[in-house]
């Protein structure tokens, strides 16, 4: 544990981290801000009846945004505590020390749990001074910050089973952030340590109820972690991971005298063909030689995780678009169309609509994240990159067919978002706002493609260029859950503006990362 908290230190890791903390609640504040001053302007001063009001809501933002960093970023920083050392091909001499698989895996853990803990603690002073304004309870803030500590020990025991498990990079960080969702899939939301802040907030029931939220649930929180870490060092040394124990019959009897000659032997299977060599040789390669061309074997946990989520999305979209049709055809009644529910109504099937596009964009974007994060930064730790450089390939087709295999993977995924985000938003607030959440979506790959693709470039590991594209993947798919939640008869804006605003910011930042990305590698690189 202590040699991983020097190496992590001298990487510049724990000041990352607390700047993400601190940026990400200082947007959490000025959007708070500008919610609770619209119609006016959020420079107004605050009225002193209202005071209270305002500084016990604003803690409890402060607080979730703190939940959301450590929920969105301790898996992939847990996860690369073993993934790295897999990809560098360091764990087999790891494992040849004096230490056990449990102190291998607990001090790792244990490492990243203090980092992000550190950087939690960056975000004290900022809460610790709405305690002067009144209405914030210190009780509030320490069920705020064990909940914190308790979701970082559970999101650490997530990411440390899935490298274990996982046979690279991409599939840990894809079944670790699996399994967190499911964390935020109704009905477990209801579970989920932001509504448990929600109800210490809300100060119903009695005091027993309140400190088995805020402080009981942190400790079945740290449980949990601590029985995914056992697990996790039970599978530190499977010879393939995700397979389980080697069988018996894997390891025959020594063959005794002398063998007798085969003849005419069992035929060898042959590889299945593939098709022929394409114009574009580095897009073939990634399809079809690469790595990346099959998707990462994924146990059953993960691999439920994902189908539950497609579930629970292709039952939105079609309860939301059977809701839509149905009122549609009833508005065409005489009889009927007084009752008629006019488009922007939420009762309309647009909820659920947006709720399916939301979960399939997550579905989609997080393994393209995950892809095209070790597009580059994978070659560079397998030592390959010298030689993809050393061919006369253009430098920027190289890294668009990259981004274009990984891409193409899932597109069934991307339609659906597409679909849902559209019709939902077209719903409610008609053709402009479903064209602009279409267009906000397309942006947000392009940002998160990116993102990743610049990342890779800068990165020396596909896991440190997996965190600095995640909060792309947040971006791309918080947008429309933000324009939903801002729009109604008084909104601070209508949902066409917002998402034709972020569609615009999403594109020119993704255009600006792909320019750096191919001007990068045309030096060199990292």
């Amino acid at each position: 544990m202590w040699w991983e908290l020097v190496r992590l230190a001298r990487r510049g890791d724990a000041a990352r981290a607390r700047v993400l903390l601190l940026y990400s609640l200082l947007l959490a504040a000025a959007g708070f801000a500008f919610v609770w001053a619209y119609p006016a302007s959020p420079a107004d001063p605050v009225p002193a009846a209202r005071a209270a009001d305002f500084a016990r809501s604003l803690a409890v933002v402060l607080l979730e945004a703190q939940l959301v960093v450590v929920a969105v970023a301790t898996p992939a920083f847990a996860a690369a505590a073993v993934s790295e050392e897999k990809d560098r091909h360091t764990l087999d001499l790891l494992l040849t020390t004096g230490l056990t698989d449990r102190e291998i895996v607990r001090g790792k853990a244990a490492a990243r749990v203090l980092f992000v803990l550190a950087a939690v603690a960056a975000g004290v002073p900022v809460t610790a001074l709405l305690l002067p304004l009144g209405g914030v309870e210190v009780g509030l803030l320490a069920a705020g910050y064990a909940l914190a500590a308790g979701t970082a020990v559970l999101s650490a025991g997530i990411g440390m089973a899935a490298a274990c498990r996982a046979a690279d990079t991409r599939g840990a960080l894809v079944r670790a952030y699996a399994v967190s969702a499911a964390l935020l899939v109704p009905p477990l939301a209801l579970l989920s340590p932001f509504a448990m802040l929600l109800y210490v907030r809300e100060g119903g029931g009695s005091w027993a109820w309140r400190a088995a939220c805020g402080f009981g649930y942190p400790v079945g929180q740290a449980v949990v972690g601590w029985v995914l870490l056992n697990r996790a060092a039970r599978d530190l040394r499977a010879v393939e991971p995700g397979a389980g124990p080697v069988p018996p019959t894997a390891y025959p009897e020594p063959p005794r005298g002398r063998p007798a000659p085969v003849v005419f032997g069992p035929p060898v299977a042959e590889p299945p063909p593939r098709p022929p060599l394409t114009a574009d040789p580095v897009l073939w390669k990634e399809r079809y030689a690469g790595r990346a061309a099959r998707f990462p074997s994924l146990d059953r946990p993960g691999q439920l995780v994902g189908a539950v989520v497609a579930a629970v999305a292709v039952a939105l979209f079609v309860g939301g678009g059977w809701e839509v049709v149905d009122r549609a055809v009833r508005a065409l009644d005489p009889d009927e169309a007084g009752r008629y529910v006019r488009a922007g109504d939420e009762t309309a099937g647009g909820g659920r609509l947006v709720a399916a596009g939301v979960l399939a964009a997550g579905l989609y974007l997080l393994p393209l994240a995950a892809g095209v994060s070790g597009c580059v930064a994978g070659e560079r730790l397998r030592g390959t990159l010298d030689p993809l450089l050393a061919t006369p390939l253009d430098r920027r087709r190289v890294l668009r067919s990259k981004a274009r295999a990984h891409a193409e993977r899932g597109l069934l995924f991307a339609g659906g978002a597409a679909g849902g985000l559209g019709a939902g938003f077209g719903v409610y607030g008609g053709v402009w706002a479903g064209a602009a959440a279409v267009a906000a979506f397309a942006a947000g790959v392009g940002l998160v493609a990116g993102a990743g693709v610049w990342a890779s470039v800068r990165s020396p590991s596909p896991v440190r260029a997996f965190r600095v594209a995640l909060p792309a993947v947040v971006a791309a798919v918080g947008v429309p859950v933000l324009a939903w939640n801002l729009t109604g008869p008084a909104a601070p804006a209508r949902p066409a503006e917002v998402l034709g605003w972020a569609a615009a910011a999403f594109a020119a930042a993704g255009a600006v990362s792909w320019w750096r990305a191919g001007a990068e590698l045309d030096r060199g690189g990292w």
